[in-house]
């Protein structure tokens, strides 16, 4: 009698267990997406506030819950932890963590200051411990694409980058436009150039804006809600970055010209319309028939929608995280990028010329 095949596949793939610090408005979507992991498993999340932690037990209800993080970093079974706490305690969560045996992956930004980046880059190291950072726009499809064709030469020489990141708000927060929405586009541009600037120059404005303005208030950076910054690359390429908590149209646009064409990468869109390529678009040859003014001709030049792969950035950045422990893989999200990172975002902030 011929026996019938086992459709049920073995497999002894590890299985990581995770913790995660922080339930705030990111530590949920951070939970959601490792638990739709093949190879993870949510094991405990920690929260001070009992209203968050309700809200984990009754959207996760296999997920531990504690309101002490220390119970996460002595459970010998966890192999990772995921900070997803205000940047003020990365360093001191990272540190305890990796030091107790366990990988981090911490949110963005990686710590408030380059000092403390660089002690969290030299612990993870000395113990041989995964540190990865939460910079999502590199697992973006727009973002890797424009990464792919940059590496193609498809628009030539990069000349120029322009960043627009603005929206309304927050009212309230620990820290200024710069480090809210600055990591964001500083690692789109790292990853996209492949090098650090040599030259950071910026302007800040400081408007009267609520609760962020209040009298009293203990902000390290007040006020802070609308900067521009220029950055200058040893290859030539230059780069302008606009945020600001003043627009209420919600804008998040990057553009990155070069000598053969420019790319426009507009996050509000539909993913079929993120990302275009443009020719060049103007004929500098002057027009020379009788009656003619002289004026410069234009013309459209070819554009041309990219298509994008279909993904959820978030749960490929902590699939790569996952199989970075698993593999020993390198990640692109390192803290070697989130320390350059900080630098830029503290350089920029020190760099202010107040308007």
């Amino acid at each position: 009698m011929r026996k019938r095949r086992s459709l049920i596949i073995k497999t002894t793939e590890k299985i990581i267990n995770i913790g995660v610090i922080g339930a705030g408005y990111w530590g949920p979507k951070l939970v959601r997406n490792f638990m739709s992991l093949p190879n993870c498993k949510v094991k405990k999340v920690s929260d001070l506030k009992s209203g968050r932690l309700e809200f984990i037990k009754k959207e996760f209800p296999t997920v531990e819950i504690t309101k002490d993080y220390r119970e996460i970093l002595r459970d010998k079974s966890i192999n990772a932890v995921v900070i997803s706490t205000p940047v003020t305690t990365h360093k001191e969560l990272a540190e305890e963590a990796m030091i107790l045996g366990k990988h981090v992956f911490v949110e963005k930004p990686m710590a408030y200051s380059t000092e403390e980046a660089e002690s969290m880059v030299y612990t993870a190291g000395k113990l041989g411990k995964k540190l990865a950072v939460g910079h999502v726009f590199q697992f973006a499809p727009a973002v890797r694409k424009i990464k792919e064709l940059l590496k193609k030469k498809a628009i030539g020489k990069v000349l120029h980058i322009t960043s627009t990141r603005i929206n309304l708000g927050p009212p309230e927060t620990e820290v200024d436009v710069i480090w809210d929405l600055g990591p964001h586009d500083f690692s789109i541009i790292l990853y996209l150039l492949g090098e650090a600037p040599w030259k950071v120059n910026s302007i800040r404005n400081e408007y009267p804006f609520g609760a962020f303005n209040a009298p009293g208030s203990k902000n390290k950076f007040r006020h802070t809600n609308n900067a521009h910054i220029d950055l200058n690359f040893k290859s030539g390429t230059t780069a302008h970055i606009h945020l600001g908590w003043l627009s209420s149209n919600k804008v998040r646009l990057m553009q990155v010209f070069g000598t053969a064409g420019t790319l426009v990468y507009d996050e509000m869109l539909a993913l079929d319309g993120k990302l275009k390529l443009y020719g060049l678009g103007i004929d500098n040859r002057i027009k020379s028939k009788a009656g003619d003014s002289g004026a410069l001709g234009y013309q459209s030049g070819e554009i041309t929608m990219l298509p994008l792969e279909q993904h959820e950035p978030l749960r490929l950045e902590c699939q790569e995280f996952i199989n970075s422990i698993i593999y020993n893989k390198p990640l692109i999200n390192d803290g070697t990028i989130g320390l350059e990172v900080v630098k830029l975002l503290e350089t920029s902030s020190e760099s202010f010329n107040k308007k």
